[in-house]
């Protein structure tokens, strides 16, 4: 009876797990009429399926039988400035073996370190940068705008926005009125699965990882009320010992012409909570079931 029991248990377990596994597995839709690739999403059905919390990013994935098709949407200060400035990669890995991924690099890194400004209201303090997507938006508009790739059959390592159509890929970024960033991305399969896709691919999920890089966070200097006024004499020859320390706590009658030096005060660098997970990337890894009409 004992024995019974145990097996029950252990596939009820096996039951639950394989229930929690398949909850994570996404679903393409299919498209019958053509996407453009153009950073306006009303060719997507909105509100996108799918949010990721923690990336702060919407999306959503449909397909037809040569193409697969990705839009991405956020809203978040701080996810657009590591997309714009870190750069984003869009990674497709078919067989769902990590051995052969497919990887786009799309937008490219520009500018990934943050910059600190002199705090108006504090003389000795510095702040981080905060995202300025009007400064990014500019700064998109007269960039070069190419796609580079890697792993792919048939496409070039770099591709021109020029020549984006001559080999199927297609990608594009853009701002909507209340100051979303949208990004659009078209992939041919026969560049990375297969020429053109069947009712039998619909079985096995693919993966696809979006992954946004983090920003570079300053340095931070010394704190400047750490030993700011400590008396730092040490012998001449700056061995780092002080005078008490060489002569055994009797006071030193010799070579004690050195005058007391106080460190120079730093401006601190102030990184707050709300800054400092811009040193994070934002990763979405999703299973993926491709779609057939």
């Amino acid at each position: 009876m004992m024995n019974k029991r145990i097996v029950l248990f252990a596939l009820c377990i096996i039951i639950a797990s394989f229930g929690n596994a398949q909850k994570y597995v996404l679903n393409s839709v299919w498209r019958d009429s053509t996407i453009k690739i153009d950073g306006n999403l009303a060719d997507w059905e909105q509100p996108f399926p799918y949010f990721d919390s923690k990336a702060k990013l919407q999306y959503s994935v449909v397909n037809d039988a040569q193409y697969i098709y990705i839009s991405i949407k956020t809203n978040d200060p701080k996810a657009q400035m590591k997309i714009m400035r870190a750069g984003m990669d869009i990674i497709f890995d078919a067989s769902g073996k990590k051995k052969e991924v497919c990887t786009i690099h799309y937008p490219l890194k520009s500018n990934p370190k943050l910059d600190i400004n002199q705090n108006p209201d504090e003389i000795d303090q510095q702040l981080i940068e905060k995202p300025d997507i009007k400064k990014m938006q500019m700064e998109w508009s007269v960039s070069t705008r190419d796609i580079h790739t890697q792993g792919f059959k048939g496409i070039p390592a770099t591709v021109t926005e020029a020549d984006s159509g001559k080999y199927g890929i297609s990608a594009a970024i853009s701002w909507d009125r209340s100051d979303a960033m949208t990004y659009e991305i078209r992939v041919p399969f026969s560049a990375f699965y297969k020429e053109a896709l069947t009712a039998a691919d619909t079985i096995k999920p693919i993966t696809v990882t979006i992954k946004a890089y983090a920003m570079d966070l300053p340095l931070m200097p010394a704190n400047p009320n750490n030993n700011m006024n400590a008396d730092v004499t040490g012998s001449a020859n700056g061995n780092g010992m002080n005078n008490s320390g060489m002569n055994n706590g009797m006071p030193n009658t010799m070579g004690n012409n050195a005058r007391p030096q106080t460190a120079s005060p730093q401006p601190s660098v102030a990184i707050p909570k709300s800054a400092a997970d811009m040193g994070l990337p934002l990763v979405v890894a999703m299973k993926l079931k491709l779609a057939f009409r």
